[in-house]
């Protein structure tokens, strides 16, 4: 009875030092790690015991989840992903005692932290994320609530998930930058849109859209009165969800080269709030292929950044269509 009484203390105490808890002398039973309203949040951040970290924060004007740090906007599918597993979460079961002494062990020397934040600057409440289970149906956690931390960890799960939650807890932010190039669900937000075409410049055109009013101007930006203005609107739909696949880390001499060359396509787009993203498209050389070009993949570059990436040629091909795609019925 004495000992299993001494082994309790001493674990407590032991998790207590581990994780800096504030009263080293209170027994804190916390288990209640779902979030119940996550409109609230404003901010989490993750970390790592290898000294990574990284900060999503929401715009509470645009509404939008930033890269705190960066310029980067954070990926939607990733901060859903976490808002669900945040309202989700709940507890499966206690830590066996056999196990007890191997999970305190190993959450001491790894584990991942992560604070929610609401309206405050301290964590509304923050999760030590371990490893999980050996059938994978669970992770092993420890929570913390504001200045009260647990004294016991436990296991956790989301129903309907198998797998460990720790994996969707990652502090790359590559992974977790959002990989949107353009996004205007609404076609109205655009103002207007250039195409250029370096191996048939005379395809090139400008679509003008202000005050709810089409206007297409060719490559001398001359206004053209006869096209297919019902094609013209519909092309500014294209632009909803527009992305890179991959960023390319490739020397920075074959990366200058590639800028120095001539793009095949390009794209200089303004919206409504003056913001213009500048971007150009070359194909890839493919000797094997018909066509000489690579099927799959092109390189683009955004804004001039010293940035090379790779983007699904499907994706954007929508966007290649050329003057005289709207002229053609009328000449």
């Amino acid at each position: 009875m004495h000992k299993n009484v001494f082994k309790v203390t001493f674990y407590s105490l032991l998790i207590s030092s581990l994780f800096s808890c504030n009263n080293k002398n209170s027994y804190y039973d916390l288990k209640d790690f779902a979030i119940k309203d996550t409109s609230k949040i404003i901010k989490f951040k993750i970390s790592d015991t290898e000294d990574n970290s990284i900060v999503i924060s929401r715009n509470v004007n645009s509404n939008k989840w930033i890269i705190e740090g960066s310029k980067y906007t954070a990926n939607k599918s990733s901060v859903n992903l976490l808002m669900e597993t945040f309202y989700r979460i709940r507890v499966k079961q206690d830590v066996p005692k056999t196990a007890f002494n191997t999970v305190i062990n190993r959450l001491s020397v790894r584990h991942k932290k992560v604070e929610v934040f609401f309206e405050n600057e301290k964590p509304f409440k923050t999760w030590f994320i371990g490893s999980p289970t050996q059938d994978h149906l669970g992770t092993y956690m420890l929570l913390q609530n504001g200045d009260e931390k647990s004294s016991k960890p436990y296991i956790t799960y989301k129903p309907g998930m198998y797998g460990s939650l720790d994996v969707r807890f990652f502090t790359d932010w590559k992974g977790w930058r959002s990989p949107r190039v353009f996004n205007y669900p609404n076609p109205k937000s655009i103002k207007n849109i250039s195409v250029k075409f370096s191996k048939k410049p005379k395809e090139s055109y400008t679509i003008s859209n202000k005050d709810n009013t089409i206007k297409l101007f060719d490559l001398d930006n001359k206004e053209l009165k006869n096209y297919d203005t019902i094609q013209v609107k519909h092309y500014l739909s294209h632009f909803e969800n527009v992305s890179y696949n991959k960023i390319m880390f490739e020397k920075q001499n074959i990366m200058d080269s590639i800028f120095k060359s001539e793009p095949h396509y390009y794209f200089e787009l303004t919206d409504s709030s003056n913001k213009v993203t500048k971007v150009e498209f070359w194909k890839i050389k493919d000797i094997d292929s018909p066509t000489g070009w690579d099927a799959e993949h092109g390189y683009i570059r955004v804004n001039k950044n010293n940035e090379l990436l790779r983007a699904q040629y499907f994706n954007w091909e929508i966007l290649f269509k050329p003057l005289s795609f709207y002229t053609r019925r009328y000449y």
